[in-house]
């Protein structure tokens, strides 16, 4: 099913943002939360309805909703870590592509333990690890 794309009004004419294109923003929203992480399978990137990639976007009359499944490193409050995502999410949706954002709407689907939260850091790289 294809998705419609966004229309956004200027005084210079119209914008038309392509759903990918806000859930690209979403998803990378996420990553500067401390304490979250977008959930993974077997496969890469598992969002809230199985399968699915990243956050899901759903049109409202003149602003979009937007779902997004998190995991929650161990340790870090579960409801601050998610109000820190919906916030993230919410400003840089605005600020980068310009659309209003009715809700966000954050399903926490897992806690990592500690031993998960250092394999995901490897795997980023190692880039802060200070290897010598």
């Amino acid at each position: 099913m294809a998705e419609q794309p966004l229309e956004v009004g200027t005084p210079y004419g119209k914008v038309t943002i392509h759903h990918e294109v806000i859930s690209d923003i979403a998803a990378k929203a996420l990553e500067k939360v401390e304490g979250a992480r977008p959930l993974k399978s077997a496969a890469g990137i598992m969002g809230f309805f199985g399968a699915e990639e990243g956050p899901r976007i759903i049109m409202a009359e003149d602003a979009v909703n937007v779902e997004i499944g998190i995991a929650v490193d161990y340790g870090y409050p579960v409801h601050e870590v998610a109000q820190g995502v919906q916030q993230a999410v919410r400003d840089d949706l605005e600020r980068l592509g310009g659309v209003r954002v009715r809700r966000v709407d954050v399903y926490v689907r897992k806690v990592l333990p500690p031993a998960e939260t250092f394999v995901l850091e490897e795997e980023k790289g190692g880039e802060d690890a200070g290897e010598s």
